[in-house]
């Protein structure tokens, strides 16, 4: 049932072109608010105990909807049971369309509106780190971050639990991930550290099993290498381990050659390569940052297919459930 869930799935959140509002995750910050209150009104020792907060946030939802699974199941002859991880899953994606932010995105860029490609940027993405769109290279970088994370972090790894543990595993992995995105980088408090080092633990694999895909979607060799060298870095996020390897799997730049003089009385000939994208003026950087954006959203679909294309393969050998 996984396969048809995650078809239907993918197939609503392609074809739905507007930006599901009705499904923001204000309701997670509501969560939060009320379960603090609840606890504060707790006994002192339980009340500062750094595991309660963090623990009933994660566990309280996800035992919510294991229930209803329960509850459900069988009904309708399963129907109702496909209503519901269908509807988890769609939940749990980006409510932003993605495609069409990145083609309003793209818009500005090639007309030169780089304020407007900023303020769109930092509307859709909170952990923007710019504050002008003076410097367009970091811009294009930022941009680049947004696209791989909002793909890792609202699809892929929801994917990726969602085989291993069905809607309660997804909706878990959802849950820390949006507990990590509201904790200060400099906190130090000892319920926000515990949930920072569960949802490293939860995105490990699936950060590593994503470059592979990227591997096998784009530039095999350059990517693959990539993916080597950052396999057991642990100093490094799911989220750089996935730009890395994405961009390694866009394959290497252009080289151009720059220089090319005779050296000797026998006139022999010495050349000089250097990256096209180290040279790149003004005037070249937009197009070649636009053709790279296009390219990365290709990239993402194709990987998408892949994973499609793999979970059909255990469909038929009847290892999917």
């Amino acid at each position: 049932m996984k396969f048809l869930v995650i078809l239907l799935a993918l197939g609503i959140n392609h074809y739905w072109t507007r930006d599901r509002d009705i499904l923001n995750d204000k309701w997670f910050v509501k969560f939060q608010s009320w379960l603090a209150q609840r606890i504060g009104g707790l006994p002192e020792h339980l009340a500062q105990s750094g595991w309660l907060y963090p623990l009933l946030v994660l566990a309280l939802p996800t035992l919510a909807l294991g229930i209803v699974l329960l509850l459900i199941d069988g009904v309708a002859l399963g129907l109702m049971t496909l209503l519901i991880h269908v509807a988890v899953l769609l939940a749990l994606f980006d409510h932003v369309n993605v495609n069409g932010l990145t083609a309003r995105y793209l818009d500005s860029w090639r007309r030169g509106d780089y304020e407007s490609a900023f303020l769109l940027l930092q509307e859709r993405w909170h952990q923007v780190a710019l504050d002008n769109c003076d410097d367009r290279s970091r811009l294009h970088e930022e941009f680049c971050r947004f696209l791989l994370s909002s793909f890792f972090e609202r699809l892929f790894a929801v994917l990726f639990w969602y085989l291993l543990l069905g809607p309660v595993g997804a909706l878990f992995y959802h849950l820390g991930f949006l507990y990590r995105s509201r904790v200060s980088p400099h906190s130090v408090a000892a319920d926000s550290e515990l949930v920072l080092r569960l949802v490293y633990l939860l995105e490990w694999v699936p950060a590593r099993l994503l470059g592979l895909t990227f591997s096998l979607a784009g530039d095999f060799v350059a990517g693959f290498a990539r993916l080597r060298a950052v396999l057991f870095d642990l100093d490094r996020s799911a989220v750089s381990v996935v730009y890395a390897c994405a961009l390694a799997a866009l394959g290497a730049a252009p080289r151009t050659l720059l220089v090319r003089e005779e050296a000797g009385a026998a006139g022999e000939a010495t050349t000089v390569l250097i990256d096209a994208e180290s040279t790149l003026d003004e005037a070249a950087f937009g197009p070649y940052a636009s053709q790279q954006i296009e390219a990365l959203l290709a990239l993402l679909h194709r990987s998408q297919v892949i994973w499609v294309s793999a979970l059909a393969l255990l469909a038929l050998y009847g290892i999917d459930s």
